[in-house]
């Protein structure tokens, strides 16, 4: 698959060189390497989240230049590959590469995971710039995804050719794609893309794969699922008896390391429970427990607890949520022997075990996008060190509770913007915040039996009606003394990640109807600043939420309140 007197420039470690020159010693190795110990210079006991906290992670990904500089000083051009790639078929170049400064790999996925980590893949490209590792590297350090993202900066100004899905083939191609067949299985259409042809090897739509990206140490579900299809059609494929050999090899070689790096990744993704509140409406349980199963995780483990309070018309909800199948995590079912009203349901229903946990509280009578929790994590990810956080909402902000109330929508330029008002309507609490909400619910305050806020339409909403049923009221005072805030996000053509089917129950005599559309595509572009706004929709201020990304230049360039 590849000319046996190629010359190979690795960017690796004073260590890997002195196995090389073993390698070397035994004749076996016909390759022209050269060895650029470039990464003494780092200490490599850190993890990946290590390296990002001390500032050095994109430093330590653009040596990936110092390998395509090396090669540019004695070639014409070079193509970069990660090391955990697998060359299976002689890579041919278009014809149009000929015109061309460089060769991207697009990631060919959905614009929401683009969004967060970039259109292009970080590695694999062919380039013969000089030019192109410096402009790399400088562009890495405005990116909002380090030097992967970075590379849509320099599709722009150099002259630049794409890749097709038969190179560079990785476990996004699985999970991340665009799906044509819902009625399949992930894996299922995946296979229904791949197969083994007439001379023995392995095609992607009809093309001969020329590279695997196997990502052997990266943890979760996909990458993985990913590998052992990719060596079940290898078994298959007698052209390529040799790389089987050494993607199985490589298995083995990783499995059997005590790498840290893994254990932290998944480790420092806060855990994830989603919480469905339910009582005697088996039907509207039924369509929201499909949504979520039909939503986007990605390899995230997202825990299901389903909690039923008490009615005596409840058996068919019962069955619904002890029959349903949860493939992303632990599911849990939890009836209630005596009724508790929502709003108590509401304070019972997630305690967070820790303060960086997420969670999110649905009603049983919601309709949900398919990128709602991609959208979710990502804000967290985004904005969750905001100390002005009180947590984020999926619905669409439609009411300004100023007397005189009115329906009034802050547009924001489709982006998100912070509002006092919590949306119920999929609410995901700050977990901080929201203990030292249930601290205040069950310290006896006398404010409890009066959470007032004369100013506001919802207070009124409070005092008039069935104080069982409503929580948000308590919620509201809370932010309001507090100085807390929810996150929206009002999407373009109406659109919403999570709709109100307003099914006839504690809130409503009768069923009306879904309120919006839900969304089909999503943005997951975070702003650095938030636009603030205050209960009569009024612009406040700007917040800066740099705390995120503290490496982030524009976030030292906006004058705003800072969130921390």
């Amino acid at each position: 698959s590849v000319d046996p007197w190629a010359s190979v420039y690795v960017a690796g470690t004073g260590e890997g060189l002195r196995s090389l020159q073993v390698l070397n010693s035994t004749r076996l190795l016909r390759l022209k390497v050269f060895w650029l110990p470039v990464l003494d210079k780092y200490d490599l006991s850190l993890t990946r989240k290590g390296m990002v906290d001390s500032q050095v992670w994109s430093q330590f990904q653009m040596e990936k230049g110092s390998a395509i500089r090396a090669a540019l000083i004695s070639h014409s051009d070079t193509l970069y590959m990660d090391a955990d790639s697998f060359v299976l078929h002689e890579i041919l170049l278009p014809v149009e590469a000929m015109h061309m400064e460089l060769g991207l790999s697009p990631h060919y996925m959905l614009e929401m995971y683009e969004a967060k980590h970039g259109k292009y893949n970080g590695g694999f490209l062919w380039t013969n710039s000089e030019r192109m590792p410096e402009a790399w590297t400088k562009a890495s350090a405005r990116s909002r995804f380090f030097d992967q993202a970075a590379l849509e900066e320099l599709a722009e100004t150099f002259k630049t050719f794409t890749f097709g899905k038969h190179v560079n083939l990785g476990w996004w191609q699985l999970c991340q794609k665009v799906r044509r067949n819902e009625s399949l299985s992930v894996e299922e259409e995946f296979q229904e893309e791949i197969d083994i042809d007439t001379a023995g090897f392995l095609r992607m739509n009809g093309r001969r794969v020329d590279t695997l990206h196997a990502h052997l140490l990266t943890p979760g579900v996909w990458c993985p699922q990913f590998n052992e299809i990719m060596l079940r059609y290898l078994a298959k494929a007698p052209a390529l008896k040799e790389q089987l050999e050494i993607l199985q090899w490589a298995q083995r070689a990783y499995a059997s390391l005590a790498y840290p790096q893994a254990e932290e990744v998944m480790e420092a993704t806060p855990p994830f429970t989603i919480v469905v509140l339910t009582m005697n409406r088996h039907e509207s349980l039924a369509q929201l427990l499909k949504a979520l199963a039909s939503s986007y995780y990605g390899m995230d483990k997202v825990d299901l607890t389903i909690k039923v309070d008490h009615a005596p018309d409840n058996a068919k909800v019962i069955d619904i949520a002890e029959d349903f199948v949860w493939d992303f995590g632990q599911k849990a079912v939890e009836v209630s022997s005596s009724r508790k009203g929502l709003a108590r349901a509401w304070f019972d229903a997630w305690r967070p075990k820790t303060t960086n946990a997420r969670g999110i509280v649905f009603e049983d009578d919601i309709l949900l996008s398919k990128f709602w929790y991609r959208w979710l994590v990502n804000a967290w990810a985004r904005y969750g060190t905001c100390k002005y956080l009180a947590g984020i909402s999926l619905q669409r902000q439609t009411l300004v509770p100023k007397k005189p109330s009115r329906r009034y929508e802050i547009v924001n330029h489709h982006q998100p913007f912070l509002y006092p008002l919590v949306g119920s309507i999929g609410f995901s609490p700050h977990a901080e915040r929201w203990l030292s909400f249930l601290k205040w619910i069950e310290s006896g305050s006398p404010t409890l039996s009066d959470p007032a806020t004369p100013d506001l339409v919802t207070y009124d909403w409070w005092r008039n009606g069935d104080k069982r049923q409503m929580w948000t009221q308590h919620f509201i005072h809370f932010c309001n003394r507090h100085k807390l805030f929810t996150l929206y996000i009002n999407l373009p053509h109406k659109k919403t990640l999570a709709a109100h089917a307003t099914a006839k129950g504690e809130h409503f005599r009768r069923t009306l109807g879904q309120d919006f559309a839900t969304a089909s595509d999503v943005s997951l572009i975070m702003p650095v600043s938030l636009n603030t706004y205050d209960w009569n929709a009024k612009f406040l201020w700007q917040i800066c939420c740099s705390t995120v990304n503290r490496t982030h230049p524009v976030a030292a360039q906006i004058g705003c309140r800072k969130c921390s």
